[in-house]
């Protein structure tokens, strides 16, 4: 494991947290910076308090990137289904937990005069 200056290692932090959020995989930021995944990871989860957002985010992307890669690397059915309820669970999170970033985007126009309409139907039949 190579050392790196404390001046790097907080470019390198300020990088990746504008990075993340604009969905960059950890595995790219890591790269560009030359250093490894798991390395950019245990520097992330040390920030503090104030970045409580960047590492939900980091834990949901792992667990989605993880998922992923055990239905790339399944060999047989078994480990393919397990690896796709995997998946199943860890997106089913993501919808959840970070909406603007996973959910769908649902949105429902109501005309008004078909409003309009439902309401004089609604009165009509009280009356």
């Amino acid at each position: 494991m190579n050392q790196v200056s404390l001046h790097r290692k907080q470019y390198i932090l300020k990088d990746a947290i504008k990075s993340i959020l604009k969905n960059y995989t950890l595995a790219e930021i890591a790269a560009s910076h030359g250093i490894s995944k798991r390395r950019l990871i245990l520097w992330l989860m040390s920030l503090g308090e104030e970045y409580q957002e960047i590492r939900r985010q980091l834990w949901i992307d792992n667990m989605l990137e993880e998922a992923k890669k055990d239905i790339d690397n399944a060999s047989d059915h078994f480990p393919l289904a397990k690896a796709s309820a995997k998946w199943k669970a860890a997106t089913w999170y993501a919808e959840r937990k970070d909406q603007q970033r996973y959910g769908g985007q649902r949105e429902i126009t109501i005309n008004n005069r078909s409003k309009a309409i439902q309401a004089s139907n609604h009165k009509k039949t009280k009356e």
